[in-house]
């Protein structure tokens, strides 16, 4: 999953951060400037050496592109020792230590990014996922809704957001984030099934749902027809025919493909529980 880039002006000039193909330059005075009688000055112990730090930030984004993350990870935590203040460095930086497996150590470089750049939603989104990696659904939450005050048509969070609310059972609140995650990026399948079987779950929208079971059936994945079919099963079972039969019917609405051989079970079954009814 790719990080967004994050507009900022850094060294006179417009940065995206996380985009491997553009370098931060350091600034130059303008063309006819005159020098100030404190620029031939040598610099202060401990200042920031910011030329210094965004060539070290450009050459670990090369590194990155060519997947050497422990070099990347070398000449980030140089670039971020002599300008502590890069921001887009610290992000990176999180970014390669995640790769490498070093999860407390990303989640401090992304909360050193929201202490230089509080708006940055992407360092939410970023905390969220690693929250969620070792189970903490309480600061997951926290961080994807912050991710959605400050960038409300994020689709990552909302998808986030969608799987935590389906763990809890919470299918309305799934259904919120799966329709905006959808809405954000109407191809992403992951986020249609999701949707799909959130409604399927919650109940209440047939029409919608059969629409959505549909949608997911004819991009490959015949997943809403085996759930109507097994669904119907259970119903049968337990003595529920008519609802059985409303279920089986849902199998057959969203398969287009439903007089092929494979699915005659399917058509064998709604026979059985109607034959059943009217015993």
């Amino acid at each position: 999953m790719s990080t967004s880039c994050v507009p900022a002006v850094l060294a006179a000039l417009v940065f995206a951060a996380g985009c491997s193909s553009r370098e931060i330059r350091p600034a130059s005075p303008p063309a006819g400037a005159k020098k100030s009688s404190l620029s031939s000055s040598p610099k202060k112990p401990g200042a920031p050496r910011s030329g210094e730090a965004i060539r070290l930030f450009n050459r670990a984004q090369e590194e990155i592109s060519r997947g050497r993350m422990p070099a990347a990870e070398t000449l980030l935590v140089e670039a971020v020792r002599r300008d502590s203040k890069l921001f887009p460095a610290h992000e990176a930086l999180g970014r390669v230590y995640e790769k490498l497996g070093k999860k407390a150590k990303a989640a401090g470089a992304y909360r050193r990014v929201l202490e230089l750049r509080p708006s940055n939603a992407e360092s939410h989104i970023a905390l969220g996922r690693l929250a969620l990696a070792v189970k903490n659904g309480e600061s997951a939450i926290f961080h994807l809704e912050k991710a959605l005050t400050l960038k409300p048509d994020s689709f990552m969070a909302h998808y986030r957001l969608g799987l935590i609310r389906r763990n809890r059972r919470q299918m309305a609140m799934a259904v919120y984030h799966f329709k905006a995650a959808s809405r954000i990026s109407p191809g992403h399948r992951a986020g249609r099934y999701w949707l799909w079987l959130s409604v399927a779950e919650r109940g209440g929208a047939d029409k919608w749902e059969v629409e959505l079971g549909r949608e997911v059936v004819e991009a490959g994945n015949d997943a809403p027809v085996r759930f109507y079919r097994g669904r119907a099963g259970r119903f049968f079972r337990n003595g529920r025919t008519a609802r059985a039969i409303r279920t089986i019917q849902k199998a057959v609405d969203v398969n287009p493909l439903w007089r092929e051989k494979r699915w005659r079970g399917v058509l064998a079954d709604m026979s059985r529980y109607r034959r059943a009814l009217k015993k």
